[in-house]
Order: C-alpha cells, then structure tokens, then sequence
C-alpha cells in the first residue's frame, strides 16, 4: 500500500506545483497581454485612417518596399502637426471653418457632431459636462461607476416627468465602449473621483482604486 501511494502523492505535490506556478505566470502575464492588445487596438485604429484613400493613392502603393503600420506613423504626425496648427488665430479660424463644413453633410454631421463631443467632453480642459458617479445597474441591488455627461434632452424629460441625466457606462477592460442611459438625477450619486482614477478603477476591474498603493487597497 505504501509504495501504491507514494506515486499518488508525487503527482499530487507535481500538480499543486504546477498549478501554483501557472497562477503565478498568469498574474504575471495577463497585465501585460492586456495591455498590448489594447494598444495593439489602437494602433490599428490609427493605421486604419490611411485605408479611407484609393488605392493608388496610399503610401505603400509607390513606396520602395511597404512599410508596416505606416498609417500608424503618419496619423500621429497629423496629430502632432493639427494640435501645432491649434495654437495659432488664423488656424483655429480655418479649422472652425472646415469644421463648419463637416456640420452641414447631412449624414456625416450626425456622427461627427456626436464624436466630437463625446471627445471634447473626456478628453477637454472643462470639467463642467462630466462627473464620476455611482448608479444602480445592471439591476437592483448592483452598482457600477460610470460617468454622468449632464442633463438629458428637456423632451425626454417631459416624457417621464422627472429629471434625467444622461450617464455613460464603459465596460471592462475598453473603456471605450459601453452603453448610454438616461437616469433618474435622485438615483445618480456623484463620487470623490477624477476621471482618470475611474479609468483605472474599471479597467484594472476594481483592483487598482483611488489612494491605493497596492492591490485591494491593502
């Protein structure tokens, strides 16, 4: 009987082993392969803007060799060069009249009314539209932290009779998508908390809150 165990308890010590060593590699990798996918999103975002242009148009199409993620490079150049064209008066005039153009395309100025708000709005100097709140969702009895973007449309009141704010819940780990719903402003509880340390709060999926230098705020 001895010897029948002896081989069972080395593949139970063999097995813990590895499964501890597993959990340890895991908490070690998942950070990182998060964080590349998200930016590996983004940079396929950015490379995406070149692929608007015709083909024969398209840098790599008369390029010696094609480069990699060239649309990448050349959409933060742009980037770089429109926030240097901001800083003088006669540009800002230009731009606020090209934006002005974009405004009266019937289709295009729906979207891109409603994306240049929602990016003035996360990533503007003003904090006057937006504020970290806590509401009750998905159902009674759980909360979520999501981001209030001010009083809804005064119709939508109406149609209810209360007061409504119009809140934005990101989900884990993209922020960047989530879902738009309209809450009653006694159910929205404003919190102590920028919008940066929110950001960090949903992605990292609470482990990384406000003031805290380790995990669980231990």
């Amino acid at each position: 009987m001895a010897a029948e165990e002896q081989p069972t308890k080395t593949k139970r010590r063999l097995r813990d082993a590895l499964q501890r060593y597993f959990l340890a590699g895991l908490l070690v990798f998942l950070p990182v392969a998060i964080t590349l996918w998200f930016l590996g999103w983004v940079v396929q975002l950015l490379d995406s803007v070149l692929d608007v242009l015709p083909k024969a148009f398209h840098p790599n199409s008369y390029l010696p060799i094609p480069v990699p993620r060239l649309g990448a490079v050349v959409t933060l150049i742009l980037i770089l060069f429109l926030g240097f064209l901001t800083r003088g008066v006669a540009t800002r005039r230009f731009l606020a009249f090209w934006e002005s153009i974009f405004a009266k395309i019937p289709v295009f100025r729906g979207i891109y009314t409603a994306v240049q708000k929602l990016v003035q709005t996360f990533l503007g100097p003003s904090n006057a539209q937006r504020q970290v709140v806590m509401i009750e969702y998905p159902r009674a009895g759980v909360f979520t932290v999501a981001f209030a973007m001010g009083r809804a449309w005064p119709d939508l009141e109406e149609r209810k009779n209360t007061q409504l704010v119009n809140v934005f819940v990101p989900t884990t780990p993209n922020p960047t998508s989530g879902f738009y719903l309209l809450v009653p402003i006694n159910e929205v509880t404003p919190l102590n908390m920028t919008i940066e340390e929110a950001f960090k709060l949903i992605t990292s999926s609470g482990l990384i809150t406000p003031g805290s230098k380790n995990r669980y705020g231990k």
